[in-house]
């Protein structure tokens, strides 16, 4: 869908002429032309349109976003979208014809080494892997200047923490924890780095290793607003403060609460 489709497929949702959508924001006559896709329409003004509609910024991205992706961009979006379907069913077989493909991709080389890295931790082979292949995975981590903020490095250093050293760990999520107490920024972000420290904390429970980062992980999950958004990764610091105490009990009535809301397959995953 062009954004002059989304822009029609909106206005009509909204039961508004040409005329009421963009009145006083550009003309009748321009918008016309935007709307069959004979005119381009500025950043600006569309998103003065979408704001004084209260349009979903985020589905009408949704919308257009497969419009200006390349062919093997939206081959890499629908393998994304199989390889979840195939995790969260345990089809094992699929995995690997999916991973093939996506090996196959010319580019996307953060989602092949994430994808190869949680199929070898379902499969329990990360042993299997040779180290050469390990050590491209730290390096294409490192060579981000701004790894702190820039997402696809936090994509590989979450999924594929498994790979660097206990001391490397560390020190990156130490880095990681400081950086984001110092600034302010956006809900999708701190969600980000919620899945690192839960990730973080599975893993040190489930390999038995003393992190020096369980507390900060754990403060980092606690001290999240208390916002629905935020809701589940609340329920996991509780859960593995349980943990870590011993209190297995404590830990085994979260477990429950968790199966019993609908996360059987996060439970499944984190093996706890």
């Amino acid at each position: 869908m062009t954004i002059g489709e989304a822009l029609y497929e909106e206005r009509q949702k909204l039961g508004l002429t040409q005329e009421n959508m963009v009145k006083g924001i550009i003309n009748k006559g321009h918008y016309s032309k935007i709307e069959r896709g004979l005119e381009n329409i500025s950043i600006d003004t569309l998103f003065r349109i979408i704001l004084k509609h209260h349009i979903d910024i985020s589905d009408f991205f949704n919308k257009v976003k497969d419009n200006y992706y390349t062919f093997e961009d939206k081959k890499a979006e629908e393998l994304k979208q199989k390889i979840m379907y195939a995790f969260n069913n345990n089809q094992r077989e699929e995995l690997r014809i999916y991973l093939n493909e996506i090996l196959d991709l010319k580019e996307h080389q953060i989602f092949k080494y994430r994808t190869v890295i949680a199929i070898a931790s379902l499969e329990n082979n990360l042993a299997d892997l040779s180290p050469s292949f390990k050590n491209k995975i730290v390096t294409k981590f490192s060579e981000h200047e701004n790894w702190l903020e820039n997402i696809g490095a936090l994509q590989l250093f979450s999924d594929c923490m498994k790979i660097f050293t206990l001391e490397q760990l560390d020190y990156f999520l130490s880095q990681l924890l400081k950086h984001y107490q110092k600034h302010t920024y956006s809900e999708s972000m701190q969600e980000r780095i919620a899945i690192i420290c839960n990730n973080y904390l599975c893993y040190c429970y489930k390999q038995k290793i003393a992190g020096s980062n369980i507390q900060n992980a754990l403060s980092y999950l606690k001290n999240l607003e208390p916002v629905g958004h935020f809701l589940l990764y609340k329920i996991c610091y509780d859960l593995y403060f349980y943990l870590f105490e011993g209190n297995t009990e404590k830990a085994n009535q979260i477990k429950k609460l968790l199966i019993n809301c609908g996360y059987q397959d996060c439970i499944e995953r984190w093996q706890i």
